[in-house]
Protein backbone atom coordinates (compact mmCIF):
# COMPACT_ATOMS: atom_id res chain seq x y z
CA UNK A 1 0.00 0.00 0.00
CA UNK A 2 3.31 2.21 1.01
CA UNK A 3 4.24 2.16 -2.83
CA UNK A 4 0.49 2.90 -4.35
CA UNK A 5 0.30 5.65 -1.89
CA UNK A 6 3.89 6.94 -3.77
CA UNK A 7 2.42 6.36 -7.40
CA UNK A 8 -1.03 8.65 -6.91
CA UNK A 9 0.21 11.51 -7.02
CA UNK A 10 1.97 10.70 -10.32
CA UNK A 11 -1.55 9.21 -11.62
CA UNK A 12 -2.46 13.17 -11.47
CA UNK A 13 0.26 14.94 -12.49
CA UNK A 14 3.37 12.62 -14.81
CA UNK A 15 0.74 10.02 -15.56
CA UNK A 16 -2.10 11.62 -16.11
CA UNK A 17 -2.89 10.02 -19.94
CA UNK A 18 -3.13 6.62 -18.21
CA UNK A 19 -5.87 8.40 -15.54
CA UNK A 20 -7.57 10.09 -18.51
CA UNK A 21 -7.95 6.80 -20.46
CA UNK A 22 -9.06 4.86 -16.99
CA UNK A 23 -12.02 7.51 -16.86
CA UNK A 24 -12.68 6.75 -20.59
CA UNK A 25 -12.38 3.29 -19.84
CA UNK A 26 -14.92 3.42 -16.84
CA UNK A 27 -17.35 5.46 -18.81
CA UNK A 28 -17.50 2.47 -21.25
CA UNK A 29 -17.62 -0.29 -18.95
CA UNK A 30 -20.98 1.36 -17.80
CA UNK A 31 -21.83 2.15 -21.13
CA UNK A 32 -21.54 -1.27 -22.02
CA UNK A 33 -23.13 -2.96 -18.93
CA UNK A 34 -26.65 -0.37 -19.57
CA UNK A 35 -26.14 -1.50 -23.50
CA UNK A 36 -25.83 -5.34 -22.38
CA UNK A 37 -29.10 -4.85 -20.18
CA UNK A 38 -30.94 -2.94 -22.62
CA UNK A 39 -30.30 -5.60 -25.51
CA UNK A 40 -31.54 -8.40 -23.13
CA UNK A 41 -34.78 -6.81 -23.13
CA UNK A 42 -35.42 -6.52 -26.30
CA UNK A 43 -34.10 -10.06 -26.74
CA UNK A 44 -36.99 -10.67 -23.77
CA UNK A 45 -39.27 -8.73 -25.89
CA UNK A 46 -40.63 -11.03 -29.14
CA UNK A 47 -42.80 -8.10 -30.22
CA UNK A 48 -39.24 -5.69 -30.36
CA UNK A 49 -39.06 -3.49 -33.64
CA UNK A 50 -36.12 -5.24 -35.58
CA UNK A 51 -34.58 -2.06 -36.95
CA UNK A 52 -33.98 -0.98 -33.13
CA UNK A 53 -33.31 -4.10 -32.73
CA UNK A 54 -30.27 -4.23 -35.00
CA UNK A 55 -29.43 -0.91 -34.11
CA UNK A 56 -28.83 -1.62 -30.30
CA UNK A 57 -27.24 -4.75 -31.19
CA UNK A 58 -24.74 -2.87 -33.06
CA UNK A 59 -23.99 -0.42 -30.31
CA UNK A 60 -23.85 -2.82 -28.08
CA UNK A 61 -21.35 -4.92 -30.57
CA UNK A 62 -19.21 -1.45 -31.06
CA UNK A 63 -18.99 -0.31 -27.48
CA UNK A 64 -17.80 -3.73 -26.22
CA UNK A 65 -15.29 -4.09 -29.03
CA UNK A 66 -13.82 -0.61 -27.94
CA UNK A 67 -14.19 -1.20 -24.36
CA UNK A 68 -12.17 -4.64 -24.52
CA UNK A 69 -9.59 -2.63 -27.06
CA UNK A 70 -9.11 0.26 -24.20
CA UNK A 71 -8.42 -2.26 -21.74
CA UNK A 72 -5.65 -3.63 -23.95
CA UNK A 73 -4.29 -0.50 -24.20
CA UNK A 74 -3.34 0.01 -20.84
CA UNK A 75 -0.03 -1.69 -21.15
CA UNK A 76 0.97 0.48 -24.00
CA UNK A 77 0.29 3.53 -22.24
CA UNK A 78 2.75 2.18 -19.47
CA UNK A 79 5.58 1.14 -21.42
CA UNK A 80 5.11 5.02 -23.71
CA UNK A 81 5.28 6.57 -19.85
CA UNK A 82 8.51 4.70 -19.43
CA UNK A 83 10.03 5.41 -22.67
CA UNK A 84 9.06 9.10 -22.15
CA UNK A 85 10.74 9.23 -18.94
CA UNK A 86 13.21 7.31 -19.69
CA UNK A 87 14.41 9.22 -22.52
CA UNK A 88 14.13 12.82 -20.53
CA UNK A 89 16.59 10.92 -18.07
CA UNK A 90 20.09 13.53 -18.19
CA UNK A 91 22.85 11.02 -16.77
CA UNK A 92 25.52 13.83 -16.60
CA UNK A 93 23.52 15.93 -14.13
CA UNK A 94 21.95 15.99 -10.74
CA UNK A 95 21.21 12.43 -9.55
CA UNK A 96 17.82 13.24 -7.48
CA UNK A 97 16.69 14.29 -11.48
CA UNK A 98 17.56 10.66 -12.47
CA UNK A 99 16.00 8.87 -9.61
CA UNK A 100 12.61 11.14 -10.37
CA UNK A 101 12.57 10.04 -13.85
CA UNK A 102 13.21 6.50 -13.29
CA UNK A 103 10.46 6.81 -10.74
CA UNK A 104 8.04 7.93 -13.31
CA UNK A 105 9.37 5.48 -15.58
CA UNK A 106 7.83 2.63 -13.07
CA UNK A 107 4.59 4.24 -12.29
CA UNK A 108 4.23 4.54 -15.72
CA UNK A 109 4.14 1.09 -16.22
CA UNK A 110 3.20 -0.10 -12.77
CA UNK A 111 0.01 1.49 -13.97
CA UNK A 112 -0.58 0.40 -17.26
CA UNK A 113 -0.38 -3.08 -15.79
CA UNK A 114 -2.68 -1.82 -12.78
CA UNK A 115 -5.20 -0.73 -14.55
CA UNK A 116 -5.45 -3.58 -17.34
CA UNK A 117 -6.04 -6.18 -14.73
CA UNK A 118 -8.43 -4.28 -12.75
CA UNK A 119 -10.27 -3.78 -15.72
CA UNK A 120 -10.04 -7.40 -16.99
CA UNK A 121 -11.62 -8.31 -13.46
CA UNK A 122 -14.27 -5.95 -14.20
CA UNK A 123 -15.14 -7.35 -17.99
CA UNK A 124 -15.02 -10.92 -16.77
CA UNK A 125 -17.25 -10.15 -13.86
CA UNK A 126 -20.06 -8.13 -14.95
CA UNK A 127 -19.69 -7.25 -18.85
CA UNK A 128 -18.01 -10.29 -20.54
CA UNK A 129 -19.84 -13.53 -20.61
CA UNK A 130 -22.84 -11.97 -20.04
CA UNK A 131 -22.34 -9.51 -23.76
CA UNK A 132 -21.13 -12.19 -25.44
CA UNK A 133 -23.78 -14.27 -24.64
CA UNK A 134 -26.64 -11.47 -25.48
CA UNK A 135 -24.32 -11.11 -29.23
CA UNK A 136 -24.78 -14.39 -30.00
CA UNK A 137 -28.52 -15.11 -29.35
CA UNK A 138 -29.25 -11.53 -31.03
CA UNK A 139 -27.17 -12.60 -33.55
CA UNK A 140 -28.75 -15.84 -34.07
CA UNK A 141 -32.31 -13.87 -34.12
CA UNK A 142 -31.44 -11.48 -36.17
CA UNK A 143 -30.13 -13.80 -38.80
CA UNK A 144 -33.48 -16.37 -38.47
CA UNK A 145 -35.45 -12.85 -39.75
CA UNK A 146 -33.16 -11.87 -42.18
CA UNK A 147 -32.86 -15.43 -43.71
CA UNK A 148 -36.59 -15.36 -45.29
CA UNK A 149 -35.75 -12.13 -46.74
CA UNK A 150 -32.74 -13.36 -48.47
CA UNK A 151 -34.31 -16.69 -49.87
CA UNK A 152 -36.83 -13.77 -51.39
CA UNK A 153 -34.29 -12.31 -53.55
Amino acid sequence: MDALRKMLPHLFSQDWYIGVWAVMTAVLFFLTRRMTKDVQELLQNPQSDLKIFRQQRQRLNTLYSVFTTFISIFPLWGMFGTVTSLLGLDMSGDLTLVQENFFTALTSTAWGILFAIGFKVLNAIFVGSNAEEVLEKSGRILERHLKPNRERL
